[in-house]
């Protein structure tokens, strides 16, 4: 999920209520610049306040869906898709040109309809972005109809499309990378913060659950849980326990390339450990996280690239001067366990199947939306500092379920999480509690994730065969 968020960005800031300042500040009116206004250091209370105005009421709370999948070429034993293929794909969510994004003569994004987009990871992973929904039965409905439609554009293809956390078949040399400024300006830096992260960019792909917040107060709480609980949800969606066609030696191969991808940016928010956060806090801390590019008239530029934020802010660089949107792109490079703009995105899950994507959704909506589950799994989600997080995260993402750290036992933590969010839901949305049957068969009951079920499936009746593998994990 690390794909051009530019326009997300833009329209991030237009509902915050974005506007031009200059006149309106000499007249002594809090108001924002638009997103090539410039600002300075002392501009920083803008941004907190850009959280705060994120805050809805309880009736306008929603849920949102992010899901990336793998694409292969069956006409070339299980490539991974091109470039071009992966646009012919895109191109066929198109109802007309209009729906059509384009960066440099290079098809980059897709209105899908009613709202939902597709954009492309680094690696081509296609990345599904469901509109916000008030009712999991909407999320489904748009997914499935996602999905639909991608099984029709495979098959004509020859393509099948795989829902699993790690690529299970190619090494990094034959990853096919797509085209796309923004990736132009993060390969080489990232390379340089973490052994893996070409890994992540190219070889992973996740299942995103995005949720509001009603104030300050509540997102503290959110915000909060989902880093804590993290490695808690990584376990129990672990779905990833091949690399090179064969065992990888983790439950979440995926959450491997993580913790080896740059630590200034990624696991846990710091502002999400201590027990004091604020906005201001979380703008202090992005403020000292190195910048990965400007983007001006559409083009991406590395002139600060590796430069903090907050020292941009007082004295810009090259020639190149800060404006509202470098903030805006800036937090889009967060690629922390939990990422705040304004709203809440949940990015610890392993990409899985419709079951798991759905059971994804309502496991966080149970927890976070119901106040009572929300106070009593903050009260259980493990509070370490950072360095202790990243151990039980290197943890979970080799031994999943069964992992245990410094008192922290992973399996009894998700089970009572489950719990937690089956009795939330059935006080908010009873009706769709029946969303974490899976969840309560497979955790509660049975103790296993879905990296547990495919490897006992690989050490039995399908014989170690990474074929049954890719056979099971196709999803279109």
């Amino acid at each position: 999920m690390i794909h051009d968020e530019a326009i997300e960005s833009q329209n991030a800031c237009e509902e915050a209520g974005v506007v031009v300042a200059a006149q309106a500040e000499s007249r002594g009116r809090e108001v924002f610049p638009l997103l090539t206004g410039r600002v300075t250091r002392a501009s920083t209370p803008l941004f907190a306040e850009n959280l705060r105005r994120g805050a809805k009421p309880r009736s306008e709370w929603m849920c949102g869906v992010e899901l990336e999948l793998f694409g292969y070429d069956l006409w070339r034993d299980y490539a991974r898709i091109n470039p071009t293929q992966v646009q012919r794909v895109l191109a066929g969510f198109a109802s007309n040109s209009n729906d059509l994004v384009y960066e440099e003569n290079v098809l980059v994004e897709v209105d899908a309809g009613q709202m939902n987009r597709l954009t492309i990871e680094p690696g081509g992973q296609v990345e599904f972005s469901g509109a916000p929904q008030r009712d999991l039965k909407d999320v489904e409905h748009e997914v499935r109809r996602y999905l639909a439609r991608l099984h029709e554009i495979a098959e004509g293809e020859r393509l099948a499309f795989l829902a699993v956390g790690f690529d299970p078949l190619r090494r990094l040399e034959e990853q096919c990378w797509f085209p796309k400024g923004r990736y132009e300006v993060m390969r080489p830096f990232l390379a340089k913060q973490g052994v893996r992260a070409w890994d992540m960019m190219a070889r992973t792909c996740a299942t995103q659950a995005n949720f509001d917040y009603g104030s300050v107060a509540d997102l503290a709480k959110k915000f909060l849980l989902g880093n804590r609980l993290a490695p808690i949800v990584t376990a129990i969606f672990a779905n990833s326990p091949f690399e090179d066609g064969r065992m990888s030696g983790y439950k979440s191969t995926r959450a491997a390339a993580w913790l080896e991808t740059d630590r200034d940016r990624t696991g846990a928010s710091p502002p999400a450990l201590t027990n004091d956060f604020s906005p201001e806090a979380f703008v202090a801390y992005a403020l000292e996280v190195p910048m990965i590019f400007a983007q001006r008239d559409g083009h991406y530029l590395n002139a600060p690239t590796g430069m903090k934020f907050g020292d941009f802010l007082d004295k810009g660089c090259d020639g190149v001067q800060p404006v509202f949107g470098d903030w805006a792109d800036h937090l889009t490079t967060l690629f922390t366990e939990a990422r705040l703009k304004q709203h809440i995105e949940l990015r610890s899950a392993d990409c899985g199947n419709l079951a798991h994507t759905l059971a994804l959704q309502a496991f966080w909506k149970g927890l976070l939306y119901d106040d009572a589950a929300l106070d009593e799994a903050l009260r259980l989600a493990p509070q370490l500092n950072s360095e202790e997080m990243r151990r039980l995260q290197e943890q979970v993402a080799r031994y999943g379920l069964s992992a245990q750290f410094e008192g922290v036992d992973v399996l009894s933590l998700a089970k009572e999480s489950v719990r937690l969010a089956l009795e939330g839901l059935e006080r908010i949305a009873p009706s769709e509690a029946s969303y974490l049957d899976v969840l309560r068969e497979q955790v509660i009951e049975d103790e296993v994730c879905p990296a547990d079920i495919l490897l006992r499936n690989w050490e039995g009746s399908w014989h170690r065969s990474i074929e049954r593998a890719v056979e099971y994990l196709r999803i279109a």
